[in-house]
């Protein structure tokens, strides 16, 4: 608790257009900053306090806060299916961090009438607690925007890491470790992967053992804790849903295609094939998800792939992923929802 008020203390000594006519709060245009991202979790946090709680999951390499939000109504009495989303596990994809936050201000403007966005918001949580991550990689996404109020004292060190081309284009976290390659789901002895770096470096590097990044090692000891039913990780780009392995895929009975169909046909993303070999696709966070708590993890590439390692300019934001994709974390929920009678045995 002591934490979470020293964010929040701290967030709004710093911010300077607070205001308590919250709205659509989410900038569409431009970069999404960490300390944008802050200021917006303090807004949303304080117009809708009766649903939505803030807490600080732990503290970054370069102590920086990772923020989680939970959005459940206490009103509604029995047990809750639990779901997690998380955004910015990768440095430069703000994207991620904008359209998870963007997410989350319509869900909660639409509980109180104030959007119809989603105009049934409300019977969601008779049914699921939402948490959400936002910003899983604070160290990384200032060091891609170079912002360095904050982590300046870390300079030094982050100029011996290897850098693989600008800053623009950083993966990991501060570290040099790609999170997504750290998580502890049985095969992390195996990962190689495309980009693969023997050292710490902007991208490629897994780490020297699973669970050595802090932020990595929160979200797993998170995940073990709520066991999600359903954990959706936001990446860019590709608009492509990762969402099977050889190793996991025949424990769902078909739920995982079934669930990410209706996904898939609904924001015309592409389902890749099931993946056949850990080599290539061990370590990320829906790896350890369907392999340590046999639930449903999906990762989520927003926007069409360019050839680049850069992410879209930030103006193209609204076109290239909110109004293709901003029903799709419900459109899991409603077709989970429909189907859990006929799998239920599987959570069990």
């Amino acid at each position: 608790m002591l934490k979470k008020f020293q964010f929040i203390f701290l967030v709004l000594s710093s911010s300077l257009g607070y205001s308590q006519n919250c709205d659509d709060i989410i900038e569409d245009s431009v970069s999404y900053t960490t300390s944008m991202i802050y200021e917006d979790v303090v807004e949303l946090m304080y117009k809708y306090s009766d649903v939505l709680s803030v807490d600080i999951l732990g503290y970054s390499e370069f102590d920086q806060a990772i923020p989680l939000l939970k959005i459940e109504d206490s009103s509604f009495y029995g047990n809750k299916k639990p779901v997690l989303f998380v955004a910015n596990i990768h440095a430069r994809e703000f994207y991620s961090s904008k359209f998870l936050m963007k997410f989350t201000n319509h869900f909660l403007m639409s509980i109180t009438n104030d959007s119809c966005t989603y105009n049934e918001a409300s019977k969601y949580l008779k049914e699921y607690s939402f948490y959400i991550i936002p910003l899983a990689n604070p160290d990384g996404l200032k060091i891609a925007q170079q912002d360095w109020d904050g982590i300046e004292q870390h300079r030094v060190e982050i100029d011996k890491i290897k850098r693989v081309g600008p800053y623009s284009d950083w993966k990991a976290n501060g570290k040099g470790i790609d999170l997504n390659n750290n998580f502890d789901d049985g095969n992390f002895h195996l990962k190689h992967g495309r980009l693969f770096e023997e050292n710490p470096a902007s991208q490629g590097y897994k780490g020297d053992y699973p669970g050595q990044a802090i932020e990595a090692k929160l979200i797993q000891d998170l995940v073990d804790s709520i066991r999600p039913m359903i954990t959706l990780s936001f990446h860019t780009k590709g608009d492509i849903l990762f969402w099977a392995d050889k190793g996991t895929h025949q424990k769902f009975k078909g739920l995982d295609t079934k669930l990410n169909k209706k996904a898939s046909n609904k924001c015309g993303l592409i389902m890749a094939r099931v993946s056949q070999n850990p080599k290539e696709y061990a370590a990320g966070l829906e790896n350890y998800v369907r392999a340590k708590i046999d639930a449903i993890g999906v990762c989520v590439e927003l926007s069409k792939p360019n050839n680049k390692d850069a992410q879209h300019p930030p103006e193209k934001f609204l076109e290239l992923v909110w109004r293709k994709c901003k029903n799709l974390p419900l459109i899991y929920l409603n077709e989970f929802s429909r189907l859990y009678p006929e799998y239920s045995y599987l959570f069990d």
